[in-house]
């Protein structure tokens, strides 16, 4: 996803990194993100999301590019009914 013509775009525009702003598309839905890394300089890099916001024009193109593949993003923390089994 980080090579997407339509996430470089966006990326080359604001003068930020394609992972800023796929981290920033989910925080700007109110999704709850997760990065990870171990490499110093990306870690600070995910820091930078706060200081930029992507317009509704660039949500909706991001939002396009879903090809309905599983594993993207989790179910609704306040919907989710799971239970756990009585042991």
């Amino acid at each position: 996803m980080l090579d997407d013509p339509v996430i470089t775009a966006i990326a080359d525009r604001l003068d930020r990194t394609p992972a800023q702003v796929v981290l920033r598309w989910h925080i700007q839905r109110g999704s709850i993100v997760f990065p990870k890394s171990t490499t110093p300089s990306r870690i600070e890099e995910n820091f930078q999301l706060f200081d930029f916001e992507l317009e509704p024009a660039d949500i909706d193109s991001i939002a396009g590019l879903d090809k309905g593949e599983a594993g993207r993003t989790g179910p609704n923390p306040d919907q989710f009914a799971y239970i756990p089994a009585d042991d």
